[in-house]
């Protein structure tokens, strides 16, 4: 499925997207393989599977963690991009992947678009790579229709707001918090409204990441958003083992998210 026909049908209901990231092959590819899927049977809305990479700037601590484990195991681009192969036959909810650009400039950008697009990967997160900087990526992506998802935060300038959205597809992604991904009790207060202005500006949806980790906030972000991203808060509980336990706060947070 691509990103816009799953926000197509959240605006149809009226209803605030739910995006999942995990990082691939923590604990191992298999997990990653299993609880995508059962990601999906949550009710969750988007996946987006992190590529692990020895050297990022944006992970927090827990991401960091996860990334590791994860290059112990031996996970790389093409192993992801072979589950993904796998999970293709049995999502129905678009997947994305979030990597750096390293291991994707070395894999090849036409071979990386081409191989994502027979793997069914519906977008693609990098956040080292500026707006400025991304046609050459962009241009490979859009042969075979897929999404590059653009960054917008807080302090991005309302002159440089205007580029991104204008060339942005699948959706933006808003960065509620300065720093690094982790876990926080609550969000900046000024970036509710942030958040609402730019969605009045914008033809493609926002969606807001960056410490997002309970009901709270969600209660608030839904009423603002068209999706919010969750990711460091579920790769901690899945280092510590607490599955069910996680399973269950996110079909709690999707009811949220989904509620009148």
């Amino acid at each position: 499925m691509k990103i816009s026909e799953s926000f197509k049908n959240l605006k149809k209901q009226n209803k605030t997207g739910l995006i999942i990231y995990i990082t691939a092959g923590c604990p191992d590819i298999a997990f990653t393989e299993e609880f995508a899927e059962k990601l999906q049977d949550v009710g969750v809305d988007m996946i987006e599977l992190g590529v692990p990479f020895s050297d990022p700037i944006a992970d927090g601590p827990v991401i960091q963690q996860a990334s590791q484990k994860a290059l112990e195991n031996r996970t790389n681009l093409e192993s992801i991009l072979k589950l993904c192969q796998r999970l293709k036959q049995r999502m129905n909810i678009p997947y994305l992947l979030m990597s750096y650009y390293n291991p994707v400039y070395r894999y090849g950008l036409e071979k990386f678009a081409a191989d994502c697009s027979v793997a069914g990967v519906a977008g693609l997160i990098v956040p080292d790579v500026p707006f400025e900087e991304s046609q050459p990526l962009n241009d490979h992506l859009k042969k075979y229709d897929i999404d590059l998802i653009l960054f917008i935060s807080s302090t991005t300038s309302e002159k440089r707001r205007k580029k991104i959205l204008k060339f942005g597809s699948g959706f933006i992604y808003y960065i509620a918090v300065h720093g690094v991904t982790g876990v926080r009790d609550t969000l900046p207060e000024y970036i509710y409204e942030d958040v609402s202005s730019l969605r009045r500006q914008s033809k493609i949806p926002i969606a807001v990441g960056f410490g997002i980790s309970n009901q709270k906030q969600l209660y608030r972000l839904k009423g603002c958003a068209d999706a919010v991203i969750i990711g460091s808060y579920v790769m901690k509980e899945i280092m510590s083992g607490n599955y069910a336990h996680l399973l269950e706060t996110l079909n709690s947070f999707n009811e949220v998210l989904k509620s009148d």
